[in-house]
């Protein structure tokens, strides 16, 4: 898709989900003082999904046999997500382009930013596909379930193909909780966000909505599944009985919630290297300096000194 399609897609997209999201807010008549902000507040300081960006990190590392320090994986857990936020695999290229900063092959670094994301689609596709058995729609749900095992089962084969010996299982187990628990977060953030605009919801209606992030990966131009993931939450939405205008409005609440989160964190990261490089640069200051007046002193002992060779006798 041309840049000037993906434009024209976009403003489309953000003029459509505008239109949508008024219509919601007024489907569900509420108003801003009704809103349970505690539990805005509460979806806003789930921090644990960058937490487990981090981890997802240090797992592909290992699969390529590196470790990665804390500063290290949260740099690239913010700029991952952020670049995700573009109509290109963003999260992909700067994972696959810091492993391979570090030594690894081009297509061993590739591989090793592609599998925990793999093994997040399939989980995702089986959490949420039997949280969508549990709400009532058992065909439905058999579809997403039976789609999540056959891929989950694919990363399995390509994992074992891939990942070193040693600790491998231990490896496989440790992929396994992180991405499970980021598809389990992530209908705890939307049950949260349900409760704020006062929804009633079950576990297993919110955790079925964690779905709709796993489908908008599938629809790689649009920058974050922006537009797609809100369109996809309000299809699941009548299938596990939430009315869809809750739906559109539960969509556009968590994708501000996650943008204003993830602006925040990069911000802190700014910072944070900015003040680093401004020490840097102080040290390196004083360095001079010192180099500086260490070689004054030097020249001006040299001229104090007196002439150590002995006196020229004249005839």
């Amino acid at each position: 898709m041309s840049r000037r399609t993906q434009t024209i897609v976009i403003i489309v997209t953000s003029i459509g989900l505008l239109v949508a999201t008024v219509w919601a807010w007024r489907a569900v008549d509420i108003s801003l003082s009704q809103i349970n902000w505690l539990a805005v507040a509460g979806a806003f300081f789930l921090a644990a999904t960058l937490a487990l960006k981090m981890l997802e990190f240090d797992a592909g590392a290992r699969i390529v046999g590196q470790r990665v320090s804390f500063r290290r994986a949260y740099e690239i857990a913010v700029v991952a997500s952020a670049a995700n936020l573009l109509p290109i695999p963003g999260s992909l290229i700067v994972t696959t382009r810091a492993f391979s900063e570090q030594g690894a092959t081009y297509g061993s670094a590739a591989i090793a930013s592609t599998l925990p994301g793999l093994a997040w689609l399939g989980l995702s596709g089986i959490i949420a596909g039997f949280a969508i058995v549990v709400t009532g729609a058992p065909i439905a749900g058999g579809v997403v379930v039976t789609a999540g095992v056959l891929g989950f089962l694919a990363t399995g084969v390509l994992f074992m193909r891939r990942a070193p010996e040693r600790g491998r299982a231990r490896l496989a187990i440790r992929i396994v909780v992180i991405e499970g628990g980021w598809v389990l977060l992530a209908g705890f953030r939307f049950w949260l966000v349900l409760t704020a605009i006062g929804t009633s919801a079950t576990a297993a209606q919110s955790i079925a909505l964690a779905l709709a992030g796993a489908m908008s990966v599938a629809v790689g131009f649009f920058p974050g599944g922006f537009g797609a993931r809100e369109a996809f939450i309000a299809l699941l939405s009548p299938i596990i009985s939430l009315p869809l205008a809750d739906g559109v409005l539960v969509g556009v609440i968590d994708r501000v919630i996650w943008l204003t989160f993830i602006s925040l964190a990069a911000l802190v990261l700014v910072s944070e290297r900015a003040l680093r490089h401004k020490r840097s640069t102080m040290v390196a200051i004083i360095d001079d300096d010192g180099a500086a007046d260490d070689s004054d002193r030097a020249a001006v002992r040299t001229e104090a000194s007196p002439d150590p060779s002995p006196p020229t006798l004249r005839a």
